[in-house]
C-alpha cells in the first residue's frame, strides 16, 4: 500500500494582523514577571528579569503595515521551553490559567500586551489567552525554523495494528493500536515505522497499514489535557485486561483419526483438519490452534496432532522438517517456506493444500486464511510425510 502524506496543518491560518492596538505601541519593553509556576516536571518559570533586559517586540514580530508586505509567518510564535508554559486569561502571572502550551507548539499572535508589553495575546488550537513573550520564538526566528516543528504521526488504517519491539513480524508484540488512532512517528524505516507507542515506550508498526500525517502542535485547554490523560489511562487498562484475559475461540474441531490406509489419505486428512481453523486469530508466539498462533506454530501444531514433531520456528522447519523437495514435486500437506529478506532466512511458512493454494496464519490483520502459494518469494518446500 502506497503511503500517503497528508498535511493537516494549514499554515495559512496564521492571519495577518495589521495593527496591534488602537494607540501607538511603545517601542521599548521589559521582559518581567513574578516567579511562579515552577513545577517538578521542569516547567518553564515566569521569572522576573532586570530592567536592563529590554527588547523591542515591534522589531521582532513582523507586524504588517499592509497585506502586500506580509508573509505567512509574520504572526507565528513557537514555544521554546523545557516542558510547557501556562496560557493565562490576562497578561499577568496573577491571571487564571486557561491552558498549557508545550515545547514546540505554535500559536498565532493577535497582539502585544501587558504593562511592559512583554506578553503576547495568542490563539492556539482551542486556547485563547496570554503568554510570556520570553518563552517563544517569533518573527524571523520562527520563520527560519518552522520546518523543525512539524510533528509526524502514523494513523492506523487496519482494524487493529500490532506494535512490535523490533521491526520484524517475528519480534515480540508489546501492544496494539486500533483503527483511526495515531501515534507519533520517530523514524521512517521503510517497511516499518519507529513510533512512540506510550509515553515511555517505543515500538515498530508495519508501514503498510498506516497513513502518515504532518501536524503542528497546539496549546491544550485544561479540559483537553485531562481528557487525553483519561483516554490514555483507559486504553492502557483495556489493553492490560485483554492481554490477561484473552478468551479461547470456540471451534467445532473434528480431531484427526489415528490410522490411515495411505499417505494420500493422510495428506487429505491434514488439509481438512487445517482448514477448520480458517478465520482464527494470528497470535505471535501463541500456543493454541484454537485461541491463536503464528505461522510456524500453525504448521507445527497441525502436524503435532497427527503425531509428527517438527520445529516451532520458520527457520527450523526450513532446515529440519522432513526433506527438501522441488516445487514440481509438491503435494497437499507439504510446507512451503518463504523469505521476506531476499533469501537470507526463512521468515514465513504455510501449508500447501493443492491447486496452487495454501492455508496459513498470515498476520495479525488477516489471521488464518487461504491464499495463493506464490504470493511471496518461495525459498523451499519440505515434505514431512514421505
Amino acid at each position: 500500500m502506497k503511503k500517503r502524506i497528508v498535511m493537516t496543518a494549514a499554515l495559512c491560518c496564521f492571519c495577518v494582523v495589521t495593527c496591534l492596538c488602537a494607540g501607538e505601541v511603545k517601542s521599548k519593553m521589559t521582559v518581567a514577571a513574578i516567579v511562579e509556576d515552577v513545577s517538578a516536571t521542569n516547567v518553564a518559570s515566569e521569572v522576573e528579569t532586570p530592567e536592563s533586559a529590554t527588547q523591542t517586540l515591534q522589531e521582532n514580530v513582523l507586524v504588517a503595515t499592509n497585506e502586500q508586505e506580509t508573509n505567512e509567518y509574520s504572526n507565528l510564535a513557537i514555544a521554546d521551553v523545557s516542558d510547557y508554559v501556562n496560557v493565562r486569561s490576562g497578561p499577568t502571572t496573577d491571571s487564571s490559567i486557561v491552558g498549557k502550551i508545550y515545547d514546540g507548539a505554535v500559536a498565532q499572535i493577535l497582539a502585544v500586551a501587558g504593562e511592559q508589553e512583554d506578553w503576547f495575546q495568542i490563539t492556539s488550537g482551542n486556547v485563547e489567552g496570554y503568554i510570556k513573550a520570553e518563552f517563544f520564538l517569533y518573527g524571523d526566528a520562527a520563520a527560519q525554523v518552522i520546518d523543525e516543528y512539524v510533528t509526524r504521526y502514523a494513523k492506523v488504517q487496519a482494524d487493529r495494528l500490532n506494535v512490535r519491539r523490533e521491526p520484524s513480524i517475528d519480534a515480540a508484540r508489546i501492544g496494539y493500536i486500533d483503527n483511526g488512532e495515531k501515534v507519533k512517528l520517530l523514524e521512517d524505516c521503510g517497511e516499518w515505522l519507529h513510533v512512540q507507542y506510550m509515553e515511555n515506550t517505543e515500538g515498530y508498526v508495519s508501514a503498510e497499514y498506516v497513513t502518515l500525517l504532518e501536524e503542528f502542535r497546539y496549546a491544550k485547554t485544561l479540559e483537553e489535557e485531562q481528557a487525553e490523560i483519561a483516554a490514555r489511562k483507559a486504553l492502557e487498562e483495556r489493553q492490560h485486561a485483554e492481554e490477561q484475559n484473552t478468551p479461547e475461540i470456540l471451534t467445532n474441531v473434528e480431531f484427526p483419526a489415528t490410522t490411515y490406509t495411505s499417505n494420500e489419505e493422510l495428506r487429505g486428512a491434514i488439509i481438512d483438519y487445517a482448514l477448520q481453523f480458517v478465520g482464527n486469530k494470528y497470535v505471535h508466539g501463541g500456543s493454541s490452534l484454537a485461541s491463536g498462533t503464528d505461522c510456524s506454530g500453525f504448521t507445527c501444531f497441525i502436524y503435532a496432532d497427527f503425531g509428527y514433531s517438527i520445529s516451532r520456528t520458520p527457520g527450523g522447519q526450513y532446515s529440519d522438517a522432513g526433506r527438501a523437495i522441488d516445487y514440481s514435486q509438491i503435494q497437499p500437506g507439504d510446507i512451503i517456506c518463504y523469505s521476506s529478506n531476499g533469501g537470507k532466512s526463512c521468515t514465513h511458512v504455510a501449508l500447501y493444500i493443492g491447486d496452487g493454494q495454501i492455508v496459513h496464519a498470515a498476520n495479525t490483520r488477516k489471521g488464518v486464511i487461504v491464499g495463493t502459494a506464490d504470493y511471496s518469494p518461495i525459498i523451499g518446500i519440505r515434505n514431512v510425510i514421505d
